[in-house]
Protein backbone atom coordinates (compact mmCIF):
# COMPACT_ATOMS: atom_id res chain seq x y z
CA UNK A 1 0.00 0.00 0.00
CA UNK A 2 1.24 3.41 -0.81
CA UNK A 3 1.05 6.16 1.72
CA UNK A 4 -0.11 9.58 1.36
CA UNK A 5 2.76 12.17 0.35
CA UNK A 6 4.24 14.14 -2.77
CA UNK A 7 3.95 12.84 -6.08
CA UNK A 8 7.46 13.87 -8.08
CA UNK A 9 9.06 12.53 -11.00
CA UNK A 10 12.43 10.69 -11.19
CA UNK A 11 14.72 13.12 -13.34
CA UNK A 12 18.25 10.81 -12.07
CA UNK A 13 19.74 8.70 -10.22
CA UNK A 14 22.81 10.05 -8.48
CA UNK A 15 23.88 6.68 -7.03
CA UNK A 16 22.72 4.00 -5.02
CA UNK A 17 20.40 5.61 -2.48
CA UNK A 18 20.34 9.51 -4.18
CA UNK A 19 18.03 10.53 -6.73
CA UNK A 20 17.08 14.01 -8.20
CA UNK A 21 13.68 14.33 -8.54
CA UNK A 22 10.99 17.10 -9.50
CA UNK A 23 7.83 17.94 -7.94
CA UNK A 24 5.01 20.23 -8.17
CA UNK A 25 6.84 22.59 -5.45
CA UNK A 26 10.42 22.27 -7.47
CA UNK A 27 13.36 20.39 -7.66
CA UNK A 28 14.53 17.83 -4.89
CA UNK A 29 17.67 16.10 -3.97
CA UNK A 30 16.10 12.98 -1.77
CA UNK A 31 18.07 10.49 0.27
CA UNK A 32 16.61 7.35 0.27
CA UNK A 33 15.65 6.99 4.46
CA UNK A 34 16.42 4.19 5.92
CA UNK A 35 19.30 2.09 4.00
CA UNK A 36 22.88 2.80 3.03
CA UNK A 37 24.06 1.86 -0.66
CA UNK A 38 27.95 1.17 -1.39
CA UNK A 39 29.84 3.90 -1.95
CA UNK A 40 31.10 4.81 -5.45
CA UNK A 41 34.26 2.33 -5.62
CA UNK A 42 33.06 0.21 -3.39
CA UNK A 43 32.24 -3.21 -3.96
CA UNK A 44 28.77 -3.99 -5.44
CA UNK A 45 27.94 -0.01 -6.22
CA UNK A 46 27.44 -0.68 -9.46
CA UNK A 47 24.69 -3.00 -9.65
CA UNK A 48 22.80 -0.98 -6.81
CA UNK A 49 22.82 2.21 -8.97
CA UNK A 50 22.03 0.11 -12.26
CA UNK A 51 18.85 -1.22 -10.14
CA UNK A 52 17.57 2.47 -9.08
CA UNK A 53 18.31 3.22 -12.66
CA UNK A 54 16.01 1.00 -14.00
CA UNK A 55 13.46 0.89 -11.49
CA UNK A 56 13.19 4.55 -11.70
CA UNK A 57 14.19 6.44 -15.01
CA UNK A 58 11.80 9.24 -15.80
CA UNK A 59 9.17 7.26 -13.81
CA UNK A 60 6.39 8.75 -11.14
CA UNK A 61 6.41 8.08 -7.75
CA UNK A 62 5.52 8.90 -4.40
CA UNK A 63 7.60 10.52 -1.54
CA UNK A 64 7.04 9.98 1.79
CA UNK A 65 8.64 12.47 3.43
CA UNK A 66 10.10 11.87 6.83
CA UNK A 67 13.33 14.95 7.56
CA UNK A 68 16.47 16.12 6.00
CA UNK A 69 20.03 14.54 6.39
CA UNK A 70 23.38 16.38 7.41
CA UNK A 71 23.79 17.47 3.74
CA UNK A 72 19.93 19.02 3.79
CA UNK A 73 18.84 16.51 1.35
CA UNK A 74 15.32 15.37 1.88
CA UNK A 75 15.14 11.86 3.35
CA UNK A 76 11.98 9.81 1.90
CA UNK A 77 10.47 6.44 1.35
CA UNK A 78 10.07 6.08 -2.37
CA UNK A 79 7.02 4.00 -3.66
CA UNK A 80 6.82 3.16 -7.26
CA UNK A 81 2.89 1.80 -7.47
CA UNK A 82 2.91 -0.91 -4.40
CA UNK A 83 6.40 -1.06 -4.40
CA UNK A 84 8.61 0.35 -1.48
CA UNK A 85 11.87 1.34 -3.38
CA UNK A 86 14.13 1.25 0.30
CA UNK A 87 12.58 -1.89 1.33
CA UNK A 88 13.86 -3.50 -2.59
CA UNK A 89 17.10 -2.61 -2.49
CA UNK A 90 18.09 -3.86 1.13
CA UNK A 91 15.93 -7.47 0.17
CA UNK A 92 17.92 -7.68 -3.43
CA UNK A 93 20.87 -7.57 -0.91
CA UNK A 94 22.09 -4.13 -2.83
CA UNK A 95 22.06 -1.89 0.61
CA UNK A 96 22.20 -1.92 4.03
CA UNK A 97 19.42 -1.08 6.46
CA UNK A 98 20.44 1.86 8.51
CA UNK A 99 19.94 1.23 12.48
CA UNK A 100 16.05 2.85 13.09
CA UNK A 101 14.81 5.46 15.20
CA UNK A 102 11.98 4.15 17.76
CA UNK A 103 10.20 6.43 15.49
CA UNK A 104 10.57 4.49 11.80
CA UNK A 105 7.79 1.91 11.17
CA UNK A 106 9.54 1.12 8.38
CA UNK A 107 12.86 0.65 10.04
CA UNK A 108 12.10 -3.11 11.53
CA UNK A 109 11.34 -4.21 8.14
CA UNK A 110 14.07 -2.81 6.65
CA UNK A 111 16.40 -4.97 9.13
CA UNK A 112 14.21 -7.94 8.91
CA UNK A 113 15.07 -7.59 5.23
CA UNK A 114 18.78 -7.39 5.95
CA UNK A 115 18.91 -10.53 7.88
CA UNK A 116 16.78 -12.61 5.25
CA UNK A 117 19.52 -11.35 2.22
CA UNK A 118 22.50 -12.28 4.69
CA UNK A 119 21.21 -15.26 5.39
CA UNK A 120 20.65 -16.28 1.59
CA UNK A 121 23.92 -14.55 0.33
CA UNK A 122 22.31 -12.12 -2.54
CA UNK A 123 23.56 -9.15 -4.05
CA UNK A 124 26.53 -7.48 -2.54
CA UNK A 125 26.46 -10.74 0.26
CA UNK A 126 27.34 -13.07 -2.31
CA UNK A 127 30.70 -14.76 -1.88
CA UNK A 128 31.19 -13.78 -5.40
CA UNK A 129 30.05 -10.29 -5.20
CA UNK A 130 33.45 -9.17 -4.85
CA UNK A 131 35.36 -12.12 -6.61
CA UNK A 132 36.22 -14.16 -4.00
CA UNK A 133 34.09 -16.99 -4.98
CA UNK A 134 35.39 -19.51 -2.46
CA UNK A 135 34.92 -20.98 1.10
CA UNK A 136 35.38 -18.10 4.10
CA UNK A 137 37.87 -18.20 6.73
CA UNK A 138 36.42 -18.49 9.70
CA UNK A 139 36.42 -15.21 11.14
CA UNK A 140 33.67 -13.97 13.14
CA UNK A 141 33.11 -11.25 15.59
CA UNK A 142 33.16 -12.05 19.39
CA UNK A 143 29.94 -10.23 20.09
CA UNK A 144 30.43 -11.53 24.21
CA UNK A 145 33.73 -9.97 24.53
CA UNK A 146 33.34 -6.73 22.13
CA UNK A 147 32.18 -3.13 24.01
CA UNK A 148 30.39 -1.18 21.42
CA UNK A 149 28.98 1.39 24.31
CA UNK A 150 31.51 1.80 27.21
CA UNK A 151 30.46 4.24 30.19
CA UNK A 152 30.71 7.37 30.26
CA UNK A 153 31.18 10.13 27.36
CA UNK A 154 32.24 8.17 24.34
CA UNK A 155 34.60 10.70 22.85
CA UNK A 156 36.47 10.30 26.20
CA UNK A 157 36.18 6.05 26.25
CA UNK A 158 37.73 5.66 22.56
CA UNK A 159 40.06 3.01 23.96
CA UNK A 160 37.37 1.19 25.76
CA UNK A 161 35.41 1.13 22.60
CA UNK A 162 36.01 -2.26 21.49
CA UNK A 163 35.32 -5.07 19.05
CA UNK A 164 36.64 -8.34 18.68
CA UNK A 165 37.66 -10.49 15.78
CA UNK A 166 38.09 -14.08 16.69
CA UNK A 167 39.36 -16.47 14.57
CA UNK A 168 37.08 -19.93 14.57
CA UNK A 169 39.59 -21.75 12.08
CA UNK A 170 42.86 -24.07 11.78
CA UNK A 171 44.35 -21.72 9.68
CA UNK A 172 46.85 -18.16 10.24
CA UNK A 173 45.09 -15.37 8.47
CA UNK A 174 46.76 -12.80 6.61
CA UNK A 175 44.83 -9.67 7.44
CA UNK A 176 46.89 -7.24 5.63
CA UNK A 177 43.95 -4.43 3.77
CA UNK A 178 40.81 -5.92 5.46
CA UNK A 179 38.27 -3.98 6.29
CA UNK A 180 36.00 -3.45 9.71
CA UNK A 181 33.46 -0.53 9.20
CA UNK A 182 30.06 0.39 10.93
CA UNK A 183 26.58 0.66 8.97
CA UNK A 184 27.65 4.59 7.68
CA UNK A 185 29.20 5.35 4.88
CA UNK A 186 31.24 7.20 7.21
CA UNK A 187 33.55 4.85 9.54
CA UNK A 188 36.29 2.43 8.22
CA UNK A 189 39.47 0.77 9.25
CA UNK A 190 41.93 -0.59 7.66
CA UNK A 191 44.33 -3.44 8.99
CA UNK A 192 47.77 -2.85 8.28
CA UNK A 193 50.39 -4.95 6.02
CA UNK A 194 51.61 -7.52 7.90
CA UNK A 195 48.51 -7.81 10.31
CA UNK A 196 48.04 -11.89 11.11
CA UNK A 197 45.21 -13.53 12.92
CA UNK A 198 46.35 -17.47 14.79
CA UNK A 199 43.87 -20.05 14.56
CA UNK A 200 42.08 -19.74 17.74
CA UNK A 201 43.23 -16.13 18.53
CA UNK A 202 41.48 -13.08 19.16
CA UNK A 203 42.47 -9.33 17.74
CA UNK A 204 40.76 -6.01 19.60
CA UNK A 205 40.07 -3.05 17.33
CA UNK A 206 39.02 0.24 19.37
CA UNK A 207 38.09 3.51 18.14
CA UNK A 208 41.49 5.07 19.49
CA UNK A 209 43.72 2.65 17.37
CA UNK A 210 45.25 4.17 13.84
CA UNK A 211 44.15 2.93 11.01
CA UNK A 212 40.34 4.44 11.13
CA UNK A 213 38.92 6.73 8.55
CA UNK A 214 38.28 9.53 9.87
CA UNK A 215 39.63 8.49 12.85
CA UNK A 216 39.53 10.20 16.86
CA UNK A 217 36.34 10.02 17.06
CA UNK A 218 33.80 6.97 18.25
CA UNK A 219 32.57 4.95 15.83
CA UNK A 220 29.95 2.55 17.04
CA UNK A 221 26.06 3.59 17.94
CA UNK A 222 25.11 3.20 21.70
CA UNK A 223 21.27 3.00 20.15
CA UNK A 224 22.45 -0.40 17.64
CA UNK A 225 24.74 -0.58 14.74
CA UNK A 226 26.02 -2.77 12.01
CA UNK A 227 29.79 -3.93 12.42
CA UNK A 228 31.22 -5.81 9.19
CA UNK A 229 34.87 -7.70 8.35
CA UNK A 230 35.69 -6.99 5.00
CA UNK A 231 38.30 -8.84 3.17
CA UNK A 232 40.52 -6.70 0.41
CA UNK A 233 38.04 -6.84 -2.42
CA UNK A 234 35.06 -6.01 -0.36
CA UNK A 235 33.63 -9.58 0.48
CA UNK A 236 31.61 -9.73 3.68
CA UNK A 237 33.39 -12.37 6.04
CA UNK A 238 31.80 -11.67 9.18
CA UNK A 239 28.64 -9.47 10.27
CA UNK A 240 27.56 -8.30 13.44
CA UNK A 241 24.04 -6.69 13.97
CA UNK A 242 23.61 -5.42 17.62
Amino acid sequence: MVPDGVTAVVTHVIDGDTLEVRTEEGDLTVRLAGINAPEERECHAGPAVDRLHGTLDGVEVTLDLVGFDQFGRSLAYVFDESMNINLEMVTLGLALAATPGEDDPHGPTLIDAEHAAFDARVGLWALDACGRGENLPRLTFDMAASQPDPPGPDEQALDEEIVIIANMGSETIDLSGWIVRDESSRHRFVFATGTSLSAGESLAITSADDGWTPGASPVWNNGGDLALLQDPNGTVVARWRY
